[in-house]
């Protein structure tokens, strides 16, 4: 089941006096699993926040399809039970923390009665509870973005859909929403979130799509990705594998001198490690170290490696 339907999507602005025509989006097309964390990735201006403000409805392309729970985004009924977090936090600046969530729970129609308890869990949930008495405009940009997914949070929605929500934050907030977003997954919620933090992807992320000039490049499963970026395993020893070398060319492997006590052995994909250990442990060399060699999501994603 999809959470999000996008189907060939374009949107293109026009520029300056003669209203040159600059592609944001060309026919791109994916969908976000329901109940998965899907990242969203590329560099700057390839398209993302275009794409996220056309799915809230914010934005109207020239063409495609877009749908929120099997509901056109024209329908009002596409945005119940979507919470929305853009790039840059809005919030009148003399409110408090909880100020400014009391007023975020009225507008979403909550129980009046809840609504005290309601802000309390959220506020809990990014931990900034102890900040609840501080007025916005006292507060860094990281905590303002606590505040800013706190507000998300809210009515405990089914879909988030996140435009760079750890934009300004630092390690131990990344390290929270990383967290978070897996807990919030585990419960059942879907999450959507563009980045161009690539340790967000791999450590976080089930899924991810990627943009580059406004066009898909990669729409899949993250461990997938990984997987096409193996280059193999490295066996290092610390004696000499001499009486051993032919056996292990033969094998489709290769051993290198890499310094005066220490030989590195490749053993390329495809290739077992457990026959390569066997003749190691065979011949009693051990093995000082042992690993697996890969890509850096760098290279997969903007170096054609995920290109589909």
């Amino acid at each position: 089941m999809y959470s999000i339907e996008i189907k060939n999507l374009t949107k293109i602005y026009r520029k300056g006096f003669w209203g040159i025509k600059v592609p944001a989006v060309v026919d791109v097309s994916f969908n976000v699993h329901s109940g998965y964390v899907t990242g969203f990735v590329g560099p700057n201006g390839a398209g993302k926040t275009t794409t996220i403000k056309t799915i809230m409805g914010l934005v109207y392309p020239q063409r495609g399809e877009v749908r929120v729970h099997e509901c056109s985004i024209a329908d009002y009924r596409a945005r119940n039970g979507v919470a929305y977090l853009s790039e840059q936090p809005y919030f009148y600046g003399h409110l408090t923390t909880r100020e400014s969530l009391a007023f975020a729970s009225h507008l979403l129609n909550l129980d009046k009665k809840r609504i005290n308890d309601e802000v309390d869990r959220v506020l809990d949930l990014v931990e900034l509870s102890h900040k609840s008495k501080s007025k916005v405009k006292e507060m860094s940009k990281g905590m303002q973005q606590r505040l800013n997914m706190a507000q998300a949070l809210l009515g405990k929605p089914k879909l988030m859909i996140l435009d760079e929500p750890m934009s300004g934050m630092d390690p131990p907030g990344r390290r929270l929403f990383r967290t978070l977003f897996k807990d919030l997954a585990k419960s059942g919620i879907t999450i959507f979130f563009s980045t161009h933090v690539l340790e967000d992807i791999e450590s976080v992320c089930d899924r991810v799509v990627v943009l580059s000039k406004g066009k898909k490049t990669y729409d899949g499963a993250v461990n997938e990705l990984l997987e096409k970026g193996f280059k193999g395993t490295e066996i290092e020893l610390e004696q000499d594998p001499q009486v051993l070398t032919e056996l292990i060319l033969n094998a489709g492997c290769t051993v290198d001198q890499h310094s005066e006590r220490s030989w590195i052995i490749t053993v390329p994909p495809g290739i077992e490690n457990a026959i390569i250990l066997e003749m190691l442990n065979n011949n009693k060399l051990y093995p000082a170290r042992i690993e697996r060699r890969k890509s850096s999501m760098e290279e997969l994603l903007y170096s054609g490696g995920g290109a589909q």
